[in-house]
């Protein structure tokens, strides 16, 4: 689905050695949208500190150190060019601008995305780590998870919004705050 040219093969800045800060530009082939999914020609990518700790293997936390030729970034905004099966009925089409976020997909399904906390999903994909990123041409997101960016939000200002402006907008979303409420912000 989808009436755009795609070229059979697009650029992609990789970690060639995790673990130390190297990257490489490769060449990828095109992937194909599978079902629920869309296909994403990124314009822009933020660089986030986190990025550095996947690519350094120095987060202790994630349970497994980077491979090589993992593409990082989670921080992509970009035009959606091509629909995978299923998804005729999403919010999203071909030619809407949406961004990939550090959480790239949920289960939707485990105890955590059930209660609406879908940032500690059981299942998550993490963007950027094990899932290829948004430091590339095109990227993969499911329909139901990438995020409508507005019209009038500049795609360069946007992207590390996918970050950082969601950890904001979580923190405001748990803390339950009513509007016309202070809250604090550091």
């Amino acid at each position: 689905m989808g009436d755009v040219s795609l070229p059979k093969k697009y650029k992609a800045a990789v970690y060639d050695k995790p673990g130390s800060i190297s990257t490489k530009i490769e060449e990828l082939d095109m992937p194909e949208p599978g079902p629920g999914e869309v296909l994403i020609n990124l314009t822009h990518s933020g660089v986030c500190h986190s990025d550095m700790g996947v690519m350094m293997n120095s987060w202790f936390a994630l349970p497994a150190p980077t491979q090589a030729g993992q593409v990082g970034g989670h921080e992509g905004v970009g035009k959606i060019v091509k629909m995978g099966p299923g998804t005729e009925s999403a919010a999203v089409k071909v030619g809407d601008r949406v961004g990939v976020k550090w959480v790239s997909a949920t289960c939707g399904s485990c105890p955590a995305c059930l209660e609406g906390h879908d940032g500690v999903c059981f299942n998550q994909k993490v963007s950027g780590y094990y899932t290829p990123g948004t430091f590339q041409q095109y990227v993969i997101g499911p329909a139901n998870y990438v995020t409508p960016i507005p019209d009038n939000l500049d795609s360069a200002a946007a992207a590390p919004l996918l970050c950082a402006g969601v950890t904001v907008y979580s923190a405001l979303r748990k803390s339950e705050a009513k509007s016309g409420q202070f809250v604090v912000i550091l």
